[in-house]
C-alpha cells in the first residue's frame, strides 16, 4: 500500500506537469508594445482599492477601466506598511525603497517661498545644481543616504533618468498638502511625494506644478482644503501639450486617507467616496484630452490605506493592450503586479530599454475572468487577503496549542502502557488534518463572508474528517494511516504546485498579496511540510516493505517533489533546491546502502552547489522580463557589482534572524524535543528499541535534521521553517510509538524475509536502510 502510494504521487505529478505546460503555454499573452505610444498619462489614485471604485459613483474611472488591463497594486516596498512616500519613491527607482525622512515629500517649484528664501535657491544651497526652472526635491540627498544604507539600495529617481537620458518630457501636477495642528504626532504640512516618481537622480522634474495654486479652500474637506480641479486641470493642460510622461495625483484622495485617523469609520469612508467623485471629475476632463490610438493611461496607486491593510488599483489603456488581467515576472500571479513594476512597465509603452538596477519587471497581460467579473474578481483577491492576514497569528497559536496538547497526551499513554492510543494516534492524524484544512479551505473564499467562525469550525471538522478517512482506509494495517495521511499531504502540495499554486495564496501557512514578500510558488512553510512529509513516508515505505522497488520509487518520489519545488514555472523556491536537494540526496545515498564518508559530505556539498546553480541558470537564460527574484540574483551574482549579490544575501540573515522574535512556532520545537525525551526514557517503550533496530528510522531522523537545518539557514521565515518540520514529525512520532508493534523488534531487522526478488543485491551487498556505517575518506 505505501509503495503504490508513493507510486500514485510521482504518476498524478507528472500527468499533472505535462497538462498544467500545455496549458500554460496557451493561455499566456504578453501585453503588445506596439511603439506607438507617444505620450503617457500617469494617474495615481493614492490608497484606492477596487472596493472603492466599485462602491463609488464614478463613471469616468469606471469606463477607463473597463477599457484597461487591470490589476491589484502591491504596495509593499522595504517594509510591511509602505507610505506614500514610499509608495512614490519605490515607483520611481523600480526597485524596493524606503522614504521615513521627514524630507521624502517636500517638493516645490523653483520660484516657490521656502522659509526666507526660495525653493529653488535652497536646492542649490544643498545640492550645488542650480535650477533654472520646474521642481525640485529638498529632500532627495537624505532619501539617496537613506536607501543606501538600507537592505535594498534601490537607485533613486532611475526612472527620471532614463526618461531624461532619453529626452522624454516628464512633469508632475500634485499637491496633497495639509495637517492637523493639535495632535500627538503632526502630520507633515507638505505631502508632494508623488515628484518623487519621476524627478531624476538630482532630484529635478523639469515641469509641473505642486503649488498652493492648486488648492482651494473648503471647510467641510480634509484639513480644510481640496484640489482645485480648474487649476489642475490647466496645469495638466500645459504639461501634456509638451509631451512625454505626466503624472497627476488625485491629491483629495491622498488627504481623505491621512485625515482618516481622526474620523470614524463612516466618515472616513464618506470622505474616501466624495474625494475619488472630485477625482472622477478632473479624470473626465483629462480623458478628453487622451487619443487613444496613440496615448496610454496608466491607473496607479503606490500606498494602500493608512487603516488596515489591503491592495490597491492599477490598470493600463494604451494601443495593443488588450482588457484583460495584468500581471508580471515579479508577481508571476494573474491579477497581481508589484508597485516597483511601473517603472519597466512605462519604459517598455514607450519602446526604451529598462536600466539593469531596476528590481521591477514590465507588466504583461493575461487573459482572466469575462468584463463583468474582473473587478469583482480584483475585490474579492482584496477581501481574502486581508481575511488570511488577520487569521494567521490564531491559526499559529493553535498550531502550537496542539502541538503542546499532543506531546502531552502522548507522553501520558505512553507511560499507561497504551490506554487511549487509538484515540491518541488518531489526535495525531488530525494534527496533520488541520494543516491540511488551511489548504482545503481556500477554494471555499471563507474572507468575502469575512465569517472567522465558519473557517475555524471548518478546519475542525476538516481535520477530524481526514483523520477518520485515514483510519478507516488504513484497516487493520497498524501504520497504514499514517501512510495515508503522509502521501496525501505530499500529493496534494506537489499537484497544488504543478497547477499554479492555487492552494498557497491566502491559506495561512501559505501567503498572502497584502503582507506576503512572494505571491507565486511555494512558500516556505509548504516547503517545510511537504519535504518532512515526503521523508517521512519514504522512510516509513522502506521500514514496512523494504526491497528494491520500494527505493526506487521513494527516490523517484523525492526527486520529483524536489524538482517540483524548485522549478521556477512550478514552485520556483530557490531555497527549497538548496536545502531539499543535500538533504533528499542523502536520504537516497543512505537508501542505496552506501555510506557516510568525507567524500560523501564533500559530494553532498557540491550537491547544493549544483542544485542551486541549476535552478538560478535555468532562470537567468529565461527573457529578463519573465526572470524571477532567482535569475535576478543570479544576474546581480554574474554581471552585477559585488555588493548587489552581498546585499540579497544580507536581506536573507537580517530575516532569518528577525524570525525569533516573530513567530510562536519557535516553541514547537523544545515542545518536540522534550516528548522525544520522554518517550526515549519511558520504560517499555518502542522509540528507543525502533531507533536502534531500524537502520532506515535513523537515515529518516538524520535527513529530516540536514534539510530543517539548511531551510533554517537558507530561507526568510527561518525557525519557522524547522518549528514545522518538528510538528510533522511529532505527529509521526506519536503514531508510531503508540503503535502495537507487529511482532518482536528482531523481526524489523531481518531483511533475509524479504522475497529473493525483492533482494537489493547480490550476497554481500548493503540492504536498503542497513546501518549507517561512518568511515574515514581513506
Amino acid at each position: 500500500m505505501i509503495r503504490r502510494a508513493a507510486g500514485l504521487v510521482v504518476a498524478l505529478s507528472v500527468a499533472v506537469a505535462v497538462v498544467t505546460t500545455q496549458v500554460a503555454s496557451a493561455g499566456v499573452a504578453h501585453a503588445q508594445q506596439s511603439g506607438e505610444v507617444r505620450r503617457v498619462l500617469l494617474i495615481s489614485l493614492p490608497a484606492t482599492s477596487w472596493g472603492d471604485v466599485q462602491a463609488g459613483d464614478d463613471p469616468h474611472l469606471q469606463q477607463l477601466f473597463t477599457q484597461s488591463a487591470v490589476a491589484d497594486m502591491i504596495t509593499r516596498t522595504a517594509g510591511r506598511k509602505s507610505s506614500i512616500a514610499a509608495g512614490y519613491t519605490a515607483l520611481g527607482a523600480g526597485g524596493r525603497a524606503s522614504a521615513s525622512t521627514l524630507l521624502a515629500p517636500q517638493a516645490f517649484e523653483t520660484t516657490e517661498a521656502y522659509g526666507d528664501s526660495t525653493a529653488g535657491a535652497v536646492y542649490r544651497q544643498r545640492t550645488g545644481v542650480e535650477a533654472d526652472g520646474g521642481i525640485v526635491h529638498l529632500g532627495v540627498e537624505a532619501l539617496v543616504q537613506e536607501n543606501a544604507a538600507g537592505l535594498y539600495d534601490p537607485t533613486i529617481g532611475a526612472l527620471g533618468d532614463t526618461l531624461e537620458q532619453a529626452k522624454v518630457p516628464r512633469a508632475v501636477v500634485a499637491n496633497g498638502d495639509g495637517a492637523q495642528p493639535v495632535v500627538d504626532q503632526p502630520l507633515q504640512p507638505y505631502q508632494r511625494a508623488a515628484v518623487n516618481a519621476l524627478m531624476d537622480s538630482k532630484g529635478r522634474v523639469p515641469a509641473g506644478r505642486v503649488g498652493d495654486d492648486l488648492l482651494e479652500p473648503d471647510p467641510h474637506a480634509p484639513f480644510g482644503l481640496r484640489t482645485d480641479n480648474d487649476a489642475t486641470y490647466r496645469a495638466f493642460s500645459d504639461a501634456w501639450r509638451q509631451g512625454g510622461v505626466v503624472l497627476v495625483e488625485g491629491s483629495d484622495l491622498l488627504r481623505a486617507d491621512l485625515y482618516s485617523e481622526f474620523l470614524t469609520d463612516a466618515q472616513a469612508r464618506a470622505e474616501k467616496l466624495a474625494a475619488l467623485h472630485r477625482v472622477d471629475e478632473l479624470v473626465g476632463r483629462m480623458l478628453a484630452d487622451v487619443d487613444p490610438a496613440h496615448d496610454a493611461v496608466f491607473v496607479v496607486s503606490p500606498a494602500s490605506p493608512r487603516r488596515g491593510s489591503g491592495l490597491a488599483v492599477t490598470g493600463i489603456r494604451a494601443p495593443g493592450v488588450e482588457p484583460e488581467l495584468l500581471r508580471s515576472a515579479t508577481s508571476r500571479r494573474n491579477g497581481f503586479v508589484y508597485v516597483i513594476d511601473v517603472a519597466p512597465t512605462i519604459l517598455g509603452l514607450l519602446g526604451l530599454d529598462v536600466p539593469k538596477e531596476m528590481e521591477g519587471r514590465a507588466m504583461e497581460v493575461v487573459h482572466g475572468p469575462a468584463r463583468d467579473q474582473r473587478v469583482t474578481t480584483l475585490v474579492h483577491a482584496n477581501e481574502e487577503a486581508v481575511f488570511r492576514d488577520s487569521k494567521v497569528v490564531t491559526a499559529n497559536n493553535i498550531v502550537l496549542v496542539l502541538s503542546i496538547a499532543l506531546a502531552i497526551a502522548a507522553a501520558l499513554v505512553a507511560r499507561a502502557r497504551r490506554r487511549g492510543a487509538g484515540a491518541v494516534r488518531f489526535f495525531a492524524l488530525a494534527v496533520l488534518g488541520f494543516m491540511f484544512a488551511t489548504y482545503a479551505a481556500v477554494p471555499l473564499h471563507f474572507g468575502r463572508s469575512d465569517n472567522a467562525a465558519a473557517y475555524f469550525g471548518f478546519l475542525l471538522v476538516a481535520a477530524l474528517v481526514f483523520a477518520g478517512g485515514c483510519r478507516l482506509l488504513g484497516g487493520r494495517r497498524p501504520y497504514r494511516p499514517l501512510a495515508i495521511a503522509l502521501a496525501v499531504t505530499v500529493a496534494v502540495h506537489v499537484l497544488d504546485l504543478l497547477a499554479g499554486a492555487r492552494l498557497e495564496l491566502n491559506s495561512v501557512f501559505g501567503y498572502s498579496a497584502t503582507v506576503g514578500i512572494r505571491v507565486a510558488g511555494q512558500g516556505n512553510i509548504t516547503f517545510s511540510q511537504l519535504s518532512a512529509a515526503g521523508l517521512l513516508l519514504g522512510g516509513l515505505a522502506v521500514w514496512r516493505r523494504p526491497g528494491r522497488r520500494t527505493v526506487y520509487a521513494v527516490i523517484a518520489m523525492l526527486a520529483v517533489t524536489l524538482v517540483v519545488m524548485a522549478a521556477p514555472p512550478f514552485g520556483g523556491d530557490f531555497g527549497a533546491a538548496i536545502a531539499g536537494a543535500p538533504g533528499f540526496g542523502l536520504f537516497a545515498w543512505l537508501l542505496l546502502g552506501r555510506a557516510i564518508r568525507l567524500r560523501t559530505v564533500v559530494i553532498l556539498g557540491g550537491v547544493l552547489v549544483a542544485a542551486g546553480m541549476l535552478v538560478g541558470i535555468a532562470d537567468l537564460l529565461r527573457p529578463r522580463d519573465q526572470q524571477t527574484h532567482i535569475g535576478r540574483f543570479f544576474d546581480e551574482l554574474l554581471n552585477g557589482a559585488p555588493g548587489d549579490s552581498f546585499l540579497t544575501i544580507r536581506r536573507k540573515i537580517d530575516a532569518n534572524l528577525a524570525s525569533f522574535g516573530g513567530t510562536k512556532l519557535l516553541w514547537v520545537l523544545p515542545v518536540v524535543a522534550l516528548l522525544v525525551w520522554h518517550l526515549w526514557r519511558v520504560r517499555g517503550g518502542t522509540i528507543r528499541p525502533l531507533y536502534r533496530a531500524v537502520p532506515v528510522i535513523r537515515q529518516t531522523v538524520l535527513a529530516l535534521v540536514v534539510v530543517a537545518a539548511l531551510g533554517y539557514a537558507l530561507n526568510d521565515s527561518g525557525v519557522a521553517i524547522p518549528a514545522v518540520m518538528a510538528l510533522v514529525f511529532e505527529c509521526a512520532l506519536v503514531f508510531v510509538a503508540l503503535t502495537p508493534s507487529d511482532g518482536p523488534v528482531s523481526r524489523w531487522r531481518d531483511y533475509s524475509a524479504v522475497p529473493a526478488p525483492e533482494r537489493w543485491g547480490s550476497e554481500g551487498e548493503s540492504q536498503p536502510g542497513s546501518a549507517i556505517p561512518v568511515a574515514s575518506s581513506s
